[in-house]
């Protein structure tokens, strides 16, 4: 009887001192459910940083049912979804100083709200507080052109300084655009450069003239520009873009001239391709009126 009174005790102590261990060697070391992730991409001159967790679908029915209609989410899962500025940018024409945000949205069914809020130190929602918001504004859902498994940020679209911001989850898209301040940036240094007094090169007067024909701005400044370039020197990439813009302000006669010396230079350096384009252009322009 003695014995097994003993015997007893001392499995029940074995038990308890099993139970009493650490909870770290109880555990497995698995993946997370929602793993983290990072993207980065330069707009213009601004870097930016977003830093999610990607939950997936599982099955499950993702918006209005796993994710609320009408409820603050994080935009993802785990701790607030953050995105960072290294400069002023816009978002869906409203500019946002540079700095650390964290994403939120609230989803709907024809519309969703997408808020930047100052406090990025919350998991989940938590220590959400509207007073802290920066931003807010609606864009509508769409369906996806493929289906996201698992919830996907991404920047596409990316033209000079703009692009668009894109949240993917099962067959729901939202996008909304983002434009940095480097066009601003540009024209200041431009007007700064062609006001001073120093000499100008054919190079500077092409830059400029280039950057306002890919930027569609003021196609007459851009051909003054571009003319004084050939002036100085009558290369036949200069010779191209002074023909472009001559029928982007409707002269095509003189925009057919200027693609034929174009072409007579290229074929004399050999650049082949250029003869091509200068060719397909004046065929175009012979065309108009």
């Amino acid at each position: 009887m003695k014995f097994t009174q003993k015997w007893t005790a001392g499995l029940l102590a074995a038990a308890t001192w099993c139970l009493l261990l650490p909870s770290a060697r109880a555990q497995l070391n698995l993946p997370e459910p929602s793993p983290p992730a990072q993207i980065q991409q330069k707009i213009g001159f601004t870097d930016i940083t977003v830093r999610y967790a990607r939950p997936a679908v599982k099955g499950r029915t993702t918006f209005g049912d796993l994710v609320p209609y009408g409820k603050l989410w994080r935009t993802g899962a785990s701790d607030a979804t953050v995105i960072t500025f290294s400069d002023s940018i816009q978002l869906a024409g409203h500019w946002v100083p540079k700095g650390a945000y964290s994403l939120f949205t609230i989803p709907q069914a024809q519309q969703w709200t997408v808020i930047l809020n100052r406090y990025t130190e919350g998991h989940g929602t938590e220590g959400y507080d509207e007073k802290n918001d920066q931003l807010r504004f609606n864009v509508k859902p769409q369906t996806s052109p493929r289906y996201y498994e698992s919830f996907t940020i991404e920047l596409q679209e990316l033209v000079q300084n703009k692009g668009q911001l894109w949240l993917n989850w099962a067959n729901t898209a939202v996008s909304f655009a983002i434009e940095s301040n480097a066009n601003a940036r540009i024209l200041a240094q431009i007007q700064q450069r062609m006001s001073g007094n120093e000499e100008k090169s054919p190079g500077l007067y092409y830059q400029a003239a280039l950057y306002f024909f890919d930027t569609q701005q003021n196609p007459q400044q851009a051909l003054d520009w571009v003319s004084q370039a050939v002036a100085l020197k009558p290369a036949f990439n200069y010779l191209h873009l002074q023909a472009k813009l001559y029928a982007r302000v409707g002269n095509y006669k003189a925009a057919i001239e200027a693609a034929r010396q174009s072409a007579n230079v290229a074929r004399q350096e050999k650049f082949t391709d250029y003869v091509e384009l200068n060719n397909r252009l004046i065929a175009e322009w012979q065309k108009k009126p």
